[in-house]
């Protein structure tokens, strides 16, 4: 697809965005969802998926740069029209691009988001993949948003393949989010159950907190409340839904404002 396809649809508000929750063990709400790009909708008004423009988006600064900004525009304003219709203080979680971090334009257009939507900077969270590395203006950028202005920040994917362990030193995190192999294992392998209690007492250790994905099952559930992770996504919890039908779960499952 070509370039100049791709950043019309972007332009044109051609996202299509879905969200999913996560759950916050031990209290029976859920307050905070990950909103994403499932589609991209063509001039013809057809409906493409949205991972194979991402992989092109990825690759090009210039698309990264107009494809994040659209979409942190786009879920904040989403997010307050949500929250103020569920009177429910709903945390907006955002898969956060390197390139898109490191840009000389990231906390400025943060800093704006927050203060021209009105959205609390505490209610934004953004996840930077493991596997994705940052440079030192990637890394000093983040920290800028989240020592100053308060954003929160989750590392996801933690424990796959290519662990970046550096990342939780050069990077203020709140949140470790497993990748969802552990909850897949975590019944019936004694190895994988030890290691997601060894990353808790890690996350403990760093005054983090702890998300499992891939929660499918109640004995899975049940297990990572077990342990004390903090928060928990998954099928079992809630499968990924439009924004519509988002905004009947938060209504449903979210604190309302005034406790949150």
């Amino acid at each position: 697809m070509e370039h100049s396809v791709i950043s019309d649809m972007i332009l044109n508000n051609a996202m299509v965005l879905q969200g999913q929750p996560k759950w916050t063990f031990g209290k029976n709400t859920c307050n905070t969802y990950e909103v994403f790009v499932s589609h991209f909708r063509n001039p013809d008004g057809n409906l493409l998926p949205s991972w194979p423009i991402l992989q092109i988006v990825e690759k090009d600064d210039a698309l990264t740069q107009l494809f994040s900004i659209s979409l942190l525009w786009e879920a904040v304003r989403q997010t307050v029209k949500i929250s103020d219709e569920a009177n429910s203080n709903m945390t907006l979680s955002l898969n956060l691009l390197p390139k898109f971090a490191e840009s000389e334009h990231f906390v400025e257009q943060v800093r704006s988001c927050l203060e021209e939507t009105g959205l609390q900077s505490k209610h934004l969270q953004f996840e930077v993949s493991e596997l994705q590395d940052l440079n030192p203006q990637g890394c000093e950028n983040l920290n800028y948003i989240h020592d100053k202005l308060g954003v929160l920040l989750a590392m996801g994917n933690f424990g796959t393949k290519n662990t970046n362990m550096p990342l939780l030193y050069q990077v203020h995190f709140d949140l470790l989010e497993l990748d969802k192999s552990y909850a897949a294992n975590i019944l019936k392998n004694d190895q994988a159950y030890k290691t997601v209690v060894a990353i808790q007492h890690l996350a403990n250790t760093l005054d983090m907190n702890v998300c499992a994905k891939g929660i499918d099952t109640q004995e899975q559930f049940e297990l990572f409340e077990e342990i004390a992770i903090f928060k928990g996504q998954g099928a079992l919890i809630g499968p990924v839904m439009s924004l519509e039908e988002l905004k009947d779960y938060v209504k449903r499952y979210g604190l309302k404002k005034g406790h949150a």
